[in-house]
């Protein structure tokens, strides 16, 4: 997500709405019992913690439905993608958590403390809604921990504009010489080959996670060695090529001269006016585009699998965002009947429907938007589909791969050294939170 990317990926997914005030409202005693979505004209408030792109108008507009129909009122509070998950921790680890907050699924979870910090959801009436992925992937040690009513919408690929591709006679790459000859052959027709936008941090370590798939295929147990500190980051081959290849793009020229200084925000016109040919990025990508620039249509767009270290699988990701409660918040109650809310037909129905960055849903009868790049690439990888390193690796940051990213450009750091001091980093993490071989 971004997610990466304006997803829900980070997305369609403001800056002057940060930070400030996370803290959860209201006082013990002062919850109503029970998950009935109607009845409760309270006045009270839940604040809800998410990253900044992961709020877009449907989601307010349903909250303010919620408030109408029970009297309780939904204070986003949304910090920048780069800052929300240190900004999140630090107000639970102090007793100011919000009411609600957004996480990643799968091992992303553990960052939290889920135990500690999360409301088992288990026997709420709206998990027999739920697919089994969307369950599976919010859960962790057996207790459903977070509300996955948002689908997929960020695996991850390399999207193109077929139209550029095919007036410049250009193969889709199916490994990484053959990627280097398009970016090659677009060079030469004046095209910038890649958009990269190194200034969010969410973003730049998706080249390295493209390789994690393939990584797993060739050491089943990768993983499990990573959880258990067995090996680190610096001793997979296949992430040290990956970064070997992503800093051979970068000297090459492949991102162009702002790569340093680009946003998520420009690439939207940058990818629609063909001044670029190729993007690393969420399967939804294209319906986010037609979101924000007039006149673009989803199916122009194609999308094959991240081609560093000659991987052909697709990276999964453990399912989008979720919604956590808050478990040592006052409104605990008030929390689960929002997100009883938010589980209705009428509702979910209304979400996906305006949300076209879902490209699968995680609810039974419920239909997402599949965007013909990704429906390409699932289709292209056939049964060579992996879970990726974020959704699976144990206080896996993207943030701060991405940050030794920027140095390994500017000359400072060795791909391998990017590695090394990555694995000092989660290292001290996991050490810190008690996490057992650490």
């Amino acid at each position: 997500m971004k997610t990466r990317a304006k997803r829900l990926l980070a997305c369609g997914l403001c800056l002057g709405m940060v930070a400030g005030a996370l803290a959860g409202c209201g006082g013990k005693g002062d919850s109503t019992e029970g998950s009935s979505t109607s009845g409760d004209k309270s006045g009270k408030v839940l604040t809800v913690a998410a990253s900044q792109n992961w709020i877009v108008d449907v989601d307010k507009e349903l909250a303010k439905k919620f408030e109408e129909e029970t009297g309780i009122k939904i204070d986003f509070q949304l910090s920048p993608d780069d800052q929300y998950q240190t900004i999140v921790k630090s107000k639970l680890n102090t007793g100011e958590g919000p009411d609600i907050f957004f996480s990643y699924s799968g091992t992303k979870l553990k960052d939290f403390n889920p135990e500690k910090n999360m409301a088992d959801l288990s026997e709420e009436p709206w998990v027999a809604k739920l697919q089994k992925w969307a369950i599976d992937t919010s859960s962790y040690d057996g207790k459903l921990y977070a509300q996955n009513t948002a689908g997929v919408d960020d695996t991850n690929g390399v999207l193109y504009k077929k139209s550029v591709f095919e007036e410049n006679n250009i193969k889709v790459p199916a490994n990484y010489a053959e990627f280097k000859t398009a970016c090659d052959q677009l060079q030469a027709a004046g095209v910038t080959p890649v958009y990269e936008f190194v200034k969010d941090l969410w973003h730049t370590h998706y080249w390295m996670e493209g390789a994690s798939s393939l990584a797993l295929a060739n050491n089943p147990e990768l993983y499990n060695e990573l959880n258990t500190n067995k090996i680190g980051f610096a001793d997979v081959p296949e992430f040290v090529t990956a970064l070997e290849q992503l800093q051979e793009m970068e000297k090459a020229g492949y991102f162009g001269e702002n790569h340093m200084s680009n946003i998520y925000d420009n690439s939207y016109d940058a990818l629609a006016s063909g001044k670029y040919g190729m993007i690393i990025i969420h399967g939804s990508y294209p319906n986010e585009m037609a979101m924000n620039i007039d006149g673009v249509n989803p199916d122009d767009y194609g999308m094959f699998v991240s081609p560093l270290v000659d991987n052909e699988y697709v990276t999964l990701t453990a399912g989008g965002t979720t919604k956590c409660i808050n478990a040592n918040s006052d409104n605990v109650d008030l929390a689960k009947q929002y997100f009883a809310f938010l589980a209705e037909d009428e509702n979910l129905k209304t979400l996906y429907a305006e949300k076209t960055t879902y490209v699968s849903s995680s609810v039974e009868g419920i239909e997402a938007s599949p965007t013909a790049a990704f429906t390409e690439l699932m289709d292209a990888a056939g049964d060579k589909k992996n879970p990726g390193a974020e959704a699976s690796v144990y206080f896996y940051d993207g943030g701060k791969i991405s940050e030794l990213c920027q140095e390994m450009f500017t000359g400072s750091l060795s791909p391998k050294q990017v590695l090394e001091q990555y694995d000092e980093t989660r290292r001290a993490l996991a050490k810190d939170a008690g996490q057992e071989g650490f």
